[in-house]
């Protein structure tokens, strides 16, 4: 019988994710993965947890990290399946985003109750478990707080045409760049993330290369692939067969691993079940492995 291993899950320290570590495990058996990667956003939180429950399962888990990162003004995001979460190098660098991303926060915070609505930064992180928010649980605590509930400009996402995955409707109405509470982000450099992936042992790979805020055209993928990418999320949620299509094609051309992953989330993205994406099995974790044992070796 075919096993499949998805590359991007999403466990609670995400903070825009709801699953902890071990729902993850339980989905993850009911489903019939043989192994997955908990790649939450720049923070490697839930893989001691994980380790455990790998055990405990009989389920692989690939330890792993997805990085925010920037390149020529555009954000694309990167994985690192197999990286070793107690690299100090690794620490550092994710302690760094961590920072920015308090500051990000802040800032979409303050322009937010510039806009009149009621929402500030500590009862926010407290909703989250005292993570720190990123976008869509931002928006998600702002919507689920009585007194915003009034506000017409809401209306949509609470019951209106936009309240299905209202959270992630809400971010791209109002974070996403050009919009009224847009703030930069301080983003590593992909080229940098890259580079501190392998220093980790990590293979890196770029994630929803279709996804809309984060769409790389072929020129600077292949820029990207001179400069260290590995491997490419082909078969994603994001992804129409036209789109899969593309990629394959791309990835074949740029000899690059092709990797499998849902970005599965929870009730953040309510249609992006786990398990759904059923593309690749271990076949691609031996392709990976062998990425690593080429540069290892040629150092």
């Amino acid at each position: 019988m075919q096993s499949f291993v998805d590359l991007h899950v999403h466990s609670f320290y995400s903070s825009d994710a709801d699953c902890a570590p071990r729902r993850l495990f339980e989905l993850a058996k009911q489903t019939g993965l043989s192994a997955f990667s908990i790649s939450d956003h720049d923070t490697v939180g839930a893989l001691e947890e994980g380790e455990g429950l790998s055990r405990e399962f009989g389920i692989e888990l690939i330890p792993s990290v997805e990085f925010s990162t920037r390149y020529q003004s555009r954000s694309y995001h990167v994985l690192a399946p197999f990286v070793d979460p107690r690299n100090l190098q690794l620490h550092e660098l994710l302690e760094n985003q961590l920072l920015a991303r308090i500051r990000q926060a802040k800032g979409r915070i303050e322009r937010l109750r510039d806009l009149g609505f009621d929402v500030s930064f500590e009862e926010v992180t407290e909703r989250n478990g005292n993570s720190v928010p990123v976008g869509p649980s931002l928006a998600e605590a702002l919507l689920s707080k009585t007194s915003n509930q009034k506000d017409s400009r809401l209306e949509p996402y609470l019951t209106g045409n936009k309240s299905e995955g209202r959270a992630v409707r809400f971010y791209r109405d109002y974070f996403e760049e050009g919009r009224p509470a847009y703030v930069e982000a301080e983003e590593v450099g992909t080229l940098e993330a890259f580079k501190a992936i392998k220093e980790a042992g990590g293979i890196p790979v770029l994630a929803h290369p279709g996804a809309p805020a984060f769409q790389v055209d072929e020129v600077t993928l292949e820029a990207f692939v001179s400069e260290g990418l590995d491997g490419l999320e082909v078969y994603s949620s994001y992804h129409d067969s036209v789109e899969t299509s593309k990629f394959s094609e791309w990835a074949g051309r740029y000899r690059l691993v092709i990797t499998a992953g849902s970005d599965f989330h929870g009730k953040v993205k309510p249609r992006v079940r786990f398990g759904s994406i059923r593309n690749r099995g271990r076949e691609m974790l031996d392709e990976l492995l062998a990425r690593r044992e080429a540069y290892l070796g040629g150092r």
